[in-house]
């Protein structure tokens, strides 16, 4: 029997991968410049499950997610605007949860960006 077939699906699983963004408040004002928004990460270890150790997410081939949680910080000159919080999910379950509206299916590789887009302008 060749297995190559079944470890090609079972490697295409564990790899998959859903973040979603999500603010802890409503921010604060709207501005007038979106360039002028920098958005900076507040913790240096994310919070989360498995997530800097994801031994039982190797062991288990992605039966056991990872469940990573990262604060970003949200300000415009000197003002701070508010706070973000960004939840990613790397394993199986990660097919499951994509469909949710507050989901997103893929990496975590351009969430500055998304949170830009998510600070109001003022017209």
């Amino acid at each position: 029997m060749n297995k190559l077939p079944l470890i090609i699906l079972i490697s295409l699983l564990s790899a998959c991968a859903t973040y979603k963004v999500e603010p802890e408040d409503k921010f604060s004002e709207a501005i007038s410049d979106k360039d002028a928004v920098a958005v900076t990460r507040v913790n240096k270890w994310p919070e989360g499950n498995h997530c800097f150790e994801p031994m039982m997410y190797v062991l288990t081939l992605g039966i056991i997610p990872t469940h990573c949680i990262n604060t970003y910080s949200v300000s415009s000159g000197s003002q701070e605007l508010g706070q973000v919080k960004v939840t990613s999910m790397q394993g199986w379950v990660a097919l499951l949860i994509a469909p949710f509206p507050n989901w997103q299916y893929g990496y975590t590789n351009e969430v500055e960006s998304e949170i830009k887009d998510m600070v109001q302008v003022a017209e």
